[in-house]
């Protein structure tokens, strides 16, 4: 089982950004953390008896908190849950977020991964990305990080930015490799409604967006992290031998997990339920009226989900569950396993999706073979994969 931890602040709000983030003081952040671990003791009963294999603090950007409230919510977590000895447990930073004092106290903690976001080397994109940190801040957090004895850390890579050119990305994806991180996450940019980019560059997308450099960024990008040993095992991330990310490979494989804070999702006995996303409402309800609700119990999913304010709540049906296990599944470059398949939902693969999977392996978009048992995508059906998924929904 996997447990998420959102902490939905950051120092200010990055023009492409479409997550739940914002800005917040140091009295609305204690509050939250405080809302935090009410939540976790909540749900600890529903799942004492299941160890938790990952934790991920994502966000926002956790580095906000103080390395103090970090260390906090993940005590609360051991605490109260059974974790894994090996358990994976990340924090996602910023540059200049958090320095090697901070970062020595976190590995201390029990943070045993990193995710720093970069996004670019060059300066004059951080900008225009509207991120707070220069390349210069960034190399500072890197090697800090290295010094407080973080051996596992992602760097996040983006492509596509509004008039990039291809020899500014090389030359930070080059950068990026230079350092040897054990993992790198390489996404192009999506221009999100809502978001600052979205109200400048939309309508005049076609000065700023190349389709063709997008695509040839995208096989660069493959190309050249193949060749320094970096192996895609999934859409938009490449790792070492060893050192996939556990925590997101959960997600495309249907692992069963917990998502506490605000906005947060949650996967459990076959429901997905989705956390309220207003700041005011979820202090309020955790930290004012959680003692009238007591703890949550799994053979009770109807009082988790009366009680607890989600803005969602979905039954996965069995037709939905399949589905997802192909459009999840084949994220990875593994792809899907046919006996898993059948083990899983009593119906042989072939039986359910033979017309899909004929039509997108004469597409050559995905290939098929009983030998390995495995169904995956073509490089081709990478490039074209949002296509592919749709035809299993």
């Amino acid at each position: 089982m996997e447990l998420y931890v959102h902490i939905p602040f950051c120092v200010r709000k990055c023009n492409y950004c479409d997550f739940l983030s914002m800005p917040a003081d140091h009295t609305v952040r204690e509050r939250y953390v405080q809302a935090l671990k009410n939540e976790l003791l909540f749900y600890a009963n529903g799942i004492a008896d299941r160890k938790l294999e990952t934790i991920y603090f994502g966000g926002g950007t956790p580095s906000v908190l103080s390395p103090e409230q970090l260390e906090e919510l993940l005590s609360t977590v051991y605490k109260l849950y059974d974790v894994n000895e090996d358990a994976e447990i990340t924090v996602e930073i910023n540059p200049a977020t958090i320095d090697y004092g901070g970062l020595h106290k976190i590995k201390d903690a029990g943070f045993n991964r990193l995710s720093i976001g970069l996004q670019s080397a060059n300066d004059e994109e951080l900008k225009l990305l509207g991120r707070i940190h220069t390349y210069e801040q960034f190399l500072d957090t890197y090697h800090n990080a290295r010094r407080a004895g973080f051996t596992n850390i992602n760097i996040d890579c983006m492509s596509s930015l509004p008039g990039q050119r291809l020899d500014t990305y090389l030359d930070s994806l080059h950068k990026i490799i230079n350092l040897q991180p054990e993992h790198i996450s390489s996404y192009s940019l999506i221009l999100e409604e809502g978001t600052p980019f979205y109200q400048r560059f939309h309508d005049h997308a076609e000065e700023y967006f190349d389709e063709d450099l997008d695509r040839q960024m995208y096989h660069e990008t493959k190309r050249i992290l193949r060749e320094n040993g970096y192996e895609r095992y999934e859409i938009s991330n490449y790792a070492k031998k060893g050192f996939e990310s556990r925590h997101n490979s959960g997600y495309w494989m249907r692992i069963p997990y917990l998502g506490v804070g605000l906005g947060a999702s949650s996967f459990l006995a076959g429901k997905r339920t989705k956390n309220i996303d207003d700041m005011e409402s979820y202090l309020s309800f955790w930290l004012e009226k959680k003692d009238n609700i007591g703890r949550y119990h799994s053979d009770r999913p109807e009082k988790k989900a009366n009680a607890v304010p989600y803005c969602e709540v979905e039954e996965v049906t069995r037709e939905d569950a399949m589905a997802e296990y192909f459009f999840l599944g084949l994220r990875m470059s593994e792809g899907v396993s046919i006996q898993a398949f059948e083990k899983e939902f009593g119906i042989s693969v072939f039986e359910r999706y033979g017309q899909e999977l004929d039509l997108c392996q004469k597409e050559k978009l995905l290939t098929v073979d009983p030998h390995t048992d495995r169904i995956a995508l073509t490089d081709f059906g990478m490039d074209v994969s949002n296509w592919v998924f749709e035809k299993f929904v």
